[in-house]
């Protein structure tokens, strides 16, 4: 395990100082109203989010192979998270953090980084997507004030339209407008004044002023709505305007481990029943934190080498360490992440600025986000997971290679209407299957020659090139081919171009055998041509008498002829 603030830490300058501090309270005051906004779509009181958002941050700055990426609650694990929170309370929350910790952190000093590489591009889109779009719709109902109980992307929009009647006017004024002050908001920042190489000091002052509040947009929203709604509201009064957040709990939590035995309600859940009613999302919240962690790492490297064990070390750390001060499951933020490279941050270590910012707002602003009117909330995770859907995607694979297009549409289809970790399973089986299938298959050209390059000699043959490796998937399928070919050409020797295979193993050598012993029974001889020298290592391992291997152009003609020994 290398621990990267060792390398960097030696140079850092005043000039490094500066970037990082601007940067670092920029991602601060972002991810404050995320926090809050993300615990709500894992079903978990806010002062979760605000758990969540700090221990990841000073981690990363010890632990992190970039400069850039920032680690916190997110969107897509606040949902993987919301099952088991809202069955056994926010203690399961907090444990699965503690697990997701434990097996990214194994993963990583295991150096298992290489199977994130197992996870298809199609199959992260469609489960994407899917995420988006069911995030987005559990956020309709605050939107629009309702009250109802609902699980499920079809179960919620059915329940939105049985309950339309029962819109909050107030509620719904405040989300939409809440939607179209963020998206405003967010085209702020491509509003530039002046000629991009000739601008003056007032007019870059401007530009960066637009940028600041465009970055600044969830914080500038909910600090208005809540003011709004303060001004409003009539305190004791049970019918309120809107619907608020309520009472968040002041103050930094206790350090303690998570609890191996829950008990919420009425019931008291053992380790191993919280085990079995989390289920998959055991195996698929650390899965997809280390996804979101490593896309997001490659996505601003700019040519940096991404050393995904040591991501899965700095992640599988956050979660552990978090899930002692109630954190739930945390990754790196895309839209964090992308402000933070925006900002300019020269290092990680503007993360020690963004955790101390939120360990304010914890310890002195919780008691201002009583009235932070839910709808607000809900637009904020709207207008994050709108760009999450990742329709320009879909064309793109059209063009590239249309069955592409199955594991994706299967991955989108199980996420949107079963469940996102089983969706996310099935997909990857679906991928993984149609990968040995085309080592399964490969394509092989089967040609007649009447003779060599090498030599005049007047041969007939058959030469045949498979245009893969032929391993233990493909060795049946292609002996299979090769025999009936022969049986069109009675007694004519038949010669097999390796020139594309490139991995073999024992079974296809021991089907080379084979096959060589079957041929000569029915008077053709069999020659391998062209084999790489580890290739042809294996081979050898087993070869009998009858399996002639030549080298050069000559010996192929000898042994066409007979004249080999």
């Amino acid at each position: 395990m290398r621990v990267p603030i060792l390398q960097w830490l030696p140079k850092y300058s005043s000039n490094d100082f500066a970037a990082d501090l601007i940067a670092g309270v920029t991602i601060g005051i972002t991810v404050i109203p995320q926090a809050l906004a993300y615990a709500t779509i894992g079903g978990l009181p806010p002062e979760y989010g605000l758990y969540s958002a700090y221990v990841g941050c000073f981690v990363y700055v010890v632990l992190g192979s970039t400069r850039v990426v920032t680690i916190g609650p997110t969107a897509l694990l606040g949902l993987l998270t919301h099952d088991g929170a809202l069955l056994m309370g926010p203690q399961a929350a907090v444990l699965l953090a503690f697990l997701t910790g434990c097996i990214s952190l194994l993963f990583g000093i295991l150096n298992f980084g290489f199977l994130i590489e197992f996870i298809a591009a199609p199959v992260i889109a469609g489960f994407t997507t899917a995420a988006a779009l069911t995030i987005g719709t559990t956020q309709v109902k605050s939107l629009l004030g309702l009250k109802f109980e609902a699980d499920g992307f079809v179960e919620t929009w059915k329940a939105v339209f049985e309950h339309i009647d029962e819109t909050k006017t107030w509620d719904a004024v405040m989300g939409f407008s809440s939607v179209a002050a963020l998206l405003l908001l967010r085209l702020l920042d491509k509003v530039k004044i002046g000629i991009e190489d000739d601008r003056t000091t007032f007019q870059r002052f401007i530009n960066g002023t637009f940028w600041l509040i465009s970055v600044s947009r969830n914080a500038i929203v909910i600090i208005i709505g809540c003011t709004i709604a303060t001004a409003l509201i009539t305190p004791g009064d049970d019918d309120t305007l809107f619907e608020i957040t309520g009472n968040i709990t002041s103050g930094l939590p206790s350090i303690q481990p998570p609890s191996f035995n829950i008990e919420y309600g009425n019931q008291t859940f053992s380790f191993v029943e919280i085990c079995q009613n989390l289920g998959s999302a055991l195996f698929v919240t650390p899965l997809i934190a280390i996804l979101e962690s490593m896309a997001i790492a490659k996505s601003f490297a700019k040519g940096q080498r991404i050393d995904a064990s040591q991501e899965m070390i700095a992640i599988g750390t956050s979660n552990l360490l978090g899930s002692f001060v109630f954190s739930f499951p945390v990754s790196g933020s895309f839209s964090r992440t992308a402000v933070n490279n925006a900002s300019g941050v020269r290092t990680a270590l503007g993360g020690i600025y963004t955790g101390i910012l939120v360990l304010l707002a914890i310890t002195i602003l919780t008691p201002y986000f009583f009235f932070i009117p839910k709808s607000c909330l809900a637009a904020v995770i709207i207008t994050a997971v709108i760009f999450m859907v990742e329709i320009h995607l879909v064309k793109l694979v059209w063009n590239s290679r249309k069955l592409d297009l199955i594991p994706l549409f299967v991955t989108f289809s199980f996420c949107l209407f079963l469940s996102l970790e089983i969706g996310i399973i099935i997909g990857t089986a679906v991928n993984l299957a149609m990968l040995l299938y085309a080592t399964a298959r490969p394509r092989i050209k089967i040609l007649t020659f009447q003779n060599t390059s090498a030599t005049d000699a007047h041969i007939h043959y058959l030469h045949i090139t498979p245009d893969r490796s032929v391993v233990f998937t493909a060795i049946d399928y292609f002996m299979s081919t090769v025999r009936k070919a022969s049986v069109l050409y009675p007694g004519v020797p038949v010669v097999i171009d390796l020139s594309y295979v490139s991995i073999a193993d024992f079974s296809t050598a021991y089907g080379f055998d084979n096959l060589a012993e079957d041929l000569h029974k029915r008077g053709h001889p069999l020659v391998i041509t062209k084999a790489h020298p580890r290739v042809l290592t294996i081979l050898e391992g087993v070869r009998g008498t009858k399996l002639h291997v030549h080298r050069d152009g000559i010996e192929l003609d000898r042994l066409l002829l007979g004249n080999d020994s």
